[in-house]
């Protein structure tokens, strides 16, 4: 899934790049893992200062993730989401 998404990404020339967590994580590990697995994906927005009153992220990288998601649902169904 996640190769299907960055090879969209590339093909509409959206920008994107790799999200490094040295702690913490999201539903996704653990959603992968639970009975046989499913395949996911995530994508996150960076976003400076979050969990505070003052997040910021900027309104490109925000475009870039509508452009990804819009990429995905128009061509998603074309994808090899099987579990090897």
């Amino acid at each position: 899934l996640v190769a299907h998404l960055q090879k969209l990404a590339n093909q509409r020339h959206i920008p994107w790049q790799h999200e490094i967590l040295p702690r913490g994580g999201t539903d996704a590990g653990a959603m992968q893992r639970v009975r046989s697995g499913a395949p996911v994906g995530t994508i996150s927005i960076p976003t400076r200062y979050i969990h505070s009153s003052v997040e910021m992220v900027s309104k490109a990288d925000v475009q870039a993730s509508v452009d990804l998601l819009t990429a995905f649902i128009e061509e998603g169904a074309q994808a090899d989401l099987t579990l090897s």
